[in-house]
């Protein structure tokens, strides 16, 4: 299995809902309060995100921003990879049910020697 956290990556996925809502909304503004975040934090966010990618993602048009066309193309991908997360956490067996088992746990780069007692 692949290491996809953060420190491997350097893809902070909380980024992801906020450029989603900005998309949405059409501002900073408005996706702050919808996010009940503050406008710099959404600010921030967008920009760190945006820093992932060689192409534009916004046009501003006064107070509001425009999606560019391959920002629309990220958000409908994206809208996907999150429902698709959302119906798996759904579909998750809930307390008391049984839960299988994986064949072996995934192996962790930086995990600490057990101390053997003797």
């Amino acid at each position: 299995m692949k290491n996809l956290s953060r420190s491997s990556t350097g893809i902070d996925l909380n980024l992801i809902p906020v450029f989603i809502e900005v998309v949405r909304c059409g501002s900073m503004a408005k996706a702050s309060l919808r996010l009940d975040m503050s406008r710099p934090a959404v600010s921030l966010a967008l920009k760190r995100f945006g820093m992932l990618f060689n192409a534009p993602l916004f046009n501003r048009k006064g107070l509001f921003l425009e999606p560019t066309p391959y920002a629309l193309h990220l958000t409908a991908e994206m809208e996907k990879l999150l429902g698709l997360i959302h119906d798996h956490i759904a579909s998750a067996p809930s307390m008391g049910e049984s839960i299988p088992t994986p064949a072996a746990a995934p192996e962790c780069d930086n995990a600490m020697p057990v101390a053997s007692t003797v």
